[in-house]
């Protein structure tokens, strides 16, 4: 569900628009079954799907038309596809988690490690077998939680990133449309109304790479107290189900070392994973603190040459 700070723009420049630009009525600007083969055309179609919300053909028409290079069109092109670009952003955040609660999930899980791993701690000076045994437990579930949210603030991130590259274009398509034509009053306001929503769209995005990084700092620490509490506890008292629970694969010794060759494994033993589950999360998805708008991943309609202009 998406928050109530993403406004919509002012509503786009119609058929209407193409007619006072060339003299035709709205109904001659309409067609319905033939192919577009001028730039007015090709504009007229795109509008037409830009109102049936088919956006990705929407952009690809109105990109035509700029690239025709008609003077009268550029403008109103411009706003349509910066509407188009706006609307291609909201529906990315619509495939992924909440931000907002995604972040809060995180955070609450890398807290929950610290409280593990400090039950952990107390448990090892203890050499209490049932305090062992107890934050083992609460160790193997925490660690669960840890890497569910990990996957779910990965996702939003994901989503939140191509959202923000989305709306960075459409505020570049209205500010283009606001340099060819500073009269357009619709254009500007529009501009304003997406740099706030990227404003929040990224504050959303750095709360997210917070969470990311708290847990990722914990899963290794919390990994280790697993292995610690597991290599004390004896045998019998050791819970039901934890020597082929395939969540403990983190805490079992590892078996080889790096550049060794991986022997069969025994009957009984668990396959050996990395502890390092988080830590990558962070560096993939790390936004450069300099630049208040940072570019997101995935933007189909970024420009191969970025020096030129957005239309």
């Amino acid at each position: 569900m998406i928050s109530a700070f993403y406004s919509v723009p002012r509503p786009v420049q119609a058929l209407w628009l193409v007619a006072a630009v060339w003299g035709l009525s709205a109904s001659a600007a309409t067609p319905e079954a033939t192919t577009p083969s001028t730039p007015r055309e090709f504009f007229n179609a795109g509008t037409t799907k830009l109102h049936d919300g088919k956006l990705r053909e929407a952009e690809a028409l109105f990109e035509s038309v700029l690239a025709a290079q008609r003077e009268g069109l550029q403008p109103p092109a411009l706003y349509n596809l910066g509407h188009v670009r706006f609307g291609q952003g909201t529906e990315e955040l619509k495939k992924g988690p909440a931000g907002g609660s995604s972040a809060a999930r995180g955070q609450a899980a890398a807290r929950s490690a610290t409280e593990a791993i400090h039950a952990a701690d107390e448990a090892l000076a203890s050499n209490d077998v049932q305090k062992m045994v107890a934050a083992y437990m609460r160790g193997r579930g925490v660690r669960r939680e840890l890497k569910e949210a990990t996957k779910v603030v990965k996702q939003a991130m994901q989503t939140h990133g191509t959202a923000l590259a989305r709306w960075q274009r459409s505020e570049g398509d209205f500010k283009s449309t606001v340099e060819l034509k500073p009269t357009d009053v619709d254009a500007r306001q529009n501009a304003d109304i997406v740099d706030r929503c990227i404003a929040k769209l990224v504050d959303t995005i750095r709360q997210l790479e917070q969470a990311a990084g708290a847990m990722g700092d914990k899963t290794p620490d919390l990994g280790d107290k697993l292995k610690q509490l597991k290599g004390k506890i004896p045998a019998p008292d050791m819970p039901p189900g934890a020597a082929g629970d395939e969540e403990d694969d983190d805490d079992s010794p590892k078996g080889t070392e790096p550049g060794q060759k991986e022997g069969p494994t025994k009957q009984g033993e668990e396959m050996q994973l990395s502890p390092e589950q988080a830590g990558w999360l962070l560096d993939a998805f790390r936004l450069d603190t300099e630049r208040r708008l940072p570019m997101g991943q995935n933007d189909t309609g970024e420009p191969k040459k970025p020096d030129r202009p957005t239309w």
